[in-house]
Parts: C-alpha cells; structure tokens; sequence
C-alpha cells in the first residue's frame, strides 16, 4: 500500500481483478478513433492501446508519463474536453471510488452517478464505454463500494448495455459466472482486491433515458438534501481518514484468518 491506497506494485505482487479487467479492455477497446482512460495513475494497459488510437488519460492523482499517451492531471467534472470528443471511454476499477472520502475528493453519495453523466457527454453518438467494477454484496465503504445488479443497473441508467460479463475469484483466479452466482461475495480486505467483479460494454442510449436518468439523479440528490442525511457508508462517522478504515479492515481480516 502507498499512499493509503493501491500501488501498481502492489498489482504487480497480488492477483487482483486486474488480471480479468486489463486483458479485457485491451481487447475491447479497438477499434477506437480516440480513447479517454479515466482514473489512469495505475492503468499499467494504456500503452498497448496507443499504437491503435490517440490515448488520453485523466486523473486527480499524478499519472506516470507514458510514451504515446496524453495525460491531464486534473477532475473528470471539469475535464477539458469539447463534448462528444472520444470514440471509447475507459473506466477500469474506478468509478466505485468516485465521490467517497479518498483521493482528496467528496465525499458525494452520488459521485459514481454524477461521473457516469459525465462520461456520457464525452462520448460521440454510438461511442463505447468499458466499465468495471466491485459486484456481489451491495455496499458502501469508506473507500470504496460493491454493488449488485440494482445499483449497477441504476448506475449504468441512459446507457445501452452491448455486453455484460462476470467473474468471481475461487483461490487465486478469476473465472466466468453468472450475476446470480456472485450475490453473496465480499472483498478481500487482507489482499485489497475483489471477490467478483463485473465488466460492462456500453454506449449512449436513447435522449429519453438519458433525460430520465439525469431527473432520477437530480430527484434524489435533492431529497437527501431536504432529508439531512448524514454519512452514506457503511460505517458511522468515527473521524477516521480513509486510510485508517482501510488499515482497520486489513487487521479484522488479519485475525480472522489467524
């Protein structure tokens, strides 16, 4: 760990999700005019995309430089880019941390949601979105979130799904299943990786459910706003930084596995 978070080393030294989600978005992102990697200081993939497309990166923490590829150090909200600008967007392991209380954001209960709105302005008519993320269990951490075919459907509003795979880990690897067959799974707080993950093709869908999804999202950010709800994870406020919750889950996983 470094930095309170994980390190492209530590992908290196540990079998995560990464081993299913990097190979994957390889291969789905050609062919591609112009591509965005969003959250792209631990992408270790970008380079071999660059040959094939004009690859830009965009993070809020610094990103190694990279030859071939364009990276802008700055917010997703306020990229600078004209709408429309980008024939895929990929967002790997990324957007379940968006808006939580990490990374020197938030926090924002719907920041995952606010930044799928704003892919979708990025992407031209007919552009591909390669998401992935936490799935099995629903919920919402300090650091991160999990989520379940609801809240991953509700996340994804607006967006046509063109395909849709899962993969749950059994010891060290990652094999094929269905969503059904991950309901149930966790994280791995001792190795910081996930038990399932799920992997998303999508483009633009329709005006009308992009417009229906932007009123859902503005419905209920406006009642929690009325309502005063506090913390939105899991655990209550303890003053704890993200960091030191993190650290806490990896010592009770510690335990038990002593």
């Amino acid at each position: 760990m470094a930095q309170d978070r994980p390190s492209t080393e530590h992908f290196k030294a540990v079998v995560t999700d990464r081993s299913i989600e990097e190979p994957w978005v390889v291969a789905k992102a050609r062919p591609a005019g112009r591509l965005l990697d969003i959250g792209s200081a631990t992408s270790r993939y970008l380079r071999d995309l660059a040959g094939d497309c004009d690859v830009y990166a965009i993070d809020i923490r610094p990103t190694p430089r990279q030859e071939g590829i364009a990276v802008v150090l700055g917010d997703l909200m306020h990229a600078p880019f004209a709408p429309g600008s980008f024939d895929v967007i990929t967002c790997i392991s990324t957007v379940e941390h968006v808006g939580l209380a990490v990374y020197g954001q938030g926090p924002d209960a719907f920041g995952d949601e606010v930044a799928l709105r704003h892919m979708r302005r990025l992407l031209r008519p007919g552009g591909r979105l390669l998401l992935t993320a936490p799935f099995g269990r629903r919920f919402v951490a300090a650091w991160h979130r999990v989520y379940d075919t609801a809240t991953f459907r509700r996340l994804t509003r607006g967006y046509k799904v063109l395909s849709q795979e899962h993969y749950k880990r059994e010891g060290e690897p990652y094999v094929p299943c269905q969503a059904e067959d991950v309901k149930g799974a966790d994280f791995d707080w001792l190795n910081v990786r996930s038990d399932a993950v799920v992997l998303a093709e999508l483009t633009p869908g329709s005006g009308l459910s992009h417009f229906l999804a932007r009123l859902s999202l503005r419905v209920r950010r406006t009642w929690r706003k009325l309502t005063q709800r506090g913390a939105f994870w899991a655990d209550p406020w303890t003053g704890e930084s993200a960091g030191e919750w993190l650290r806490r889950k990896q010592a009770a996983a510690r335990q038990s596995d002593d």
